[in-house]
């Protein structure tokens, strides 16, 4: 199948800045590719060089993505003092279509987020999802072929989160290619394939389960026996005597420790050791070598 959208070898820079560096992604019809990394990782330059808005310093991007994205910039710009039918108007003029095709495609995408309803209400009353929403609608009207949207859910609330992942989803089974950024590594679980960024790099990409399955570590739980809790400090410290530690990261009311994968769950007199299931966020502190940089090693 041939790629709806190709980042080759895709380099950025600002002045001396290297912004993204040598960054190969490719997004197929109806899949959705997730990006994620911590703020100053690259997202946004390269939600920006896929769309077409950035050029890149190097490499390329296949096909010319101009007039086939449908982009949402994390600041994505609404008219507040427009009414939610009006913000689509002014964009389906944007993007030169006749009267009779924004009514239609309109009104069956406002009835698809949820917001036919609210079709008079003004854009600056609604609710941050609803603004999403309604956004996500503005970018569609046009019938883009991918959907670049970066950081889409940022301060949204989490059954808006999940009512826009849905959109996004159905969006990817009629045969969009969808790329997605974010910084929630939760967000990627339920996502076709996951790309980790760092530093302007990608450090692995693939299935959410194939990258879960390649931690090279034994995951656990350290927390005080009994009914009994402990100060983080004490946590910690009785977790640097467990063999085979790798590193720790403090998680509710305990802390979470990669092991080395032979390493024994003993834990010290007075607490209990668990395994934990691996996720996303501990392949990513192990790539991005948050063991060697936290705990000296």
């Amino acid at each position: 199948m041939t790629p709806a959208i190709y980042l080759q070898g895709v380099s950025r820079s600002f002045g001396s800045v290297r912004a993204v560096e040598g960054v190969d992604l490719a997004v197929f019809p109806g899949e959705v590719v997730v990006l994620v990394g911590p703020d100053g990782a690259g997202k946004t330059t390269l939600a920006r060089l896929a769309a077409g808005v950035l050029a890149p310093t190097a490499g390329r991007v296949v096909p010319d993505p101009r007039g086939r994205v449908g982009y949402l910039a994390a600041r994505f710009s609404l008219y507040p003092d427009l009414t939610v039918w009006e913000n689509l108007a002014f964009f389906g003029r944007l993007y030169g279509m006749a009267t009779r095709d924004v009514e239609a495609e309109g009104t069956r995408l406002l009835e698809w987020v949820g917001l036919l309803p609210f079709r008079d209400r003004l854009a600056g009353a609604l609710s941050g999802g609803m603004r999403q929403k309604l956004a996500l609608a503005c970018v569609l009207l046009h019938r883009p072929p991918v959907l670049v949207l970066d950081e889409p859910t940022t301060g949204v609330d989490p059954v808006a989160r999940a009512e826009f992942w849905q959109l996004l989803r159905e969006e990817a089974r009629a045969g969009r290619a969808v790329l997605v950024t974010t910084s929630y590594l939760d967000e990627a679980v339920g996502c076709d394939r996951v790309a980790l960024l760092h530093r302007g790099r990608i450090l692995a990409e693939g299935k959410p389960e194939a990258l879960v399955g390649r931690l090279p570590y034994r995951m656990a739980r350290l927390t005080a026996a009994g009914d009994g809790r402990r100060a983080r400090g004490e946590l910690l410290a009785a977790a640097e005597k467990l063999p085979g530690l790798v590193w720790t990261q403090p998680q509710g009311t305990g802390v979470r420790v990669a092991l080395a994968p032979d390493a024994p769950l003993a834990p010290p007199s007075g607490y209990r050791l668990e395994p934990a299931a691996p996720v996303l966020e501990d392949v990513y502190l192990w790539l991005t070598g948050y063991g060697a940089e936290v705990m000296g090693r």
